[in-house]
């Protein structure tokens, strides 16, 4: 049995809590993938299969905040961090893909209140 985590599988999307109206803040997305190359090697020395996310995206009630594909390495560990300004509360929603079809989704709310 193999006891290795999925790649992309844990993930952290923080937002403020709270926010006032048209008020710019943070939002900070980090994934836990080791985003492989296929440059590297294992320790017996075989070359470590390529494993990019090549797809992530960021919405907001569904509307797109942030659309990716890549087609290159990021490093390992993605950190993204968008800023926005919001009129509603509602609730945010990452998703992403990588070439080995592990798929992965977070989401957080925000409340907006009166500015």
């Amino acid at each position: 049995m193999n006891n290795e985590p999925v790649p992309g599988r844990n993930a952290r999307l923080i937002v403020p809590p709270l926010v006032r109206a048209g008020e710019e803040f943070q939002v900070r997305l980090l994934i836990q993938h080791p985003m492989e190359t296929g440059f590297r090697r294992d320790v017996q020395g075989d070359i470590i299969e390529v494993n990019l996310l090549e797809s992530l995206s960021l919405d907001f009630e569904g509307q797109s905040v942030f659309t990716a594909r890549s087609m290159n390495a990021l490093t390992a560990n993605p950190f993204l961090v968008f800023v926005v300004a919001l009129k509603q509360s509602g609730r945010f929603n990452a998703r992403w893909l990588d070439q080995r079809g592990n798929a992965g989704s977070i989401s957080a709310s925000v409340r907006v209140v009166a500015a």
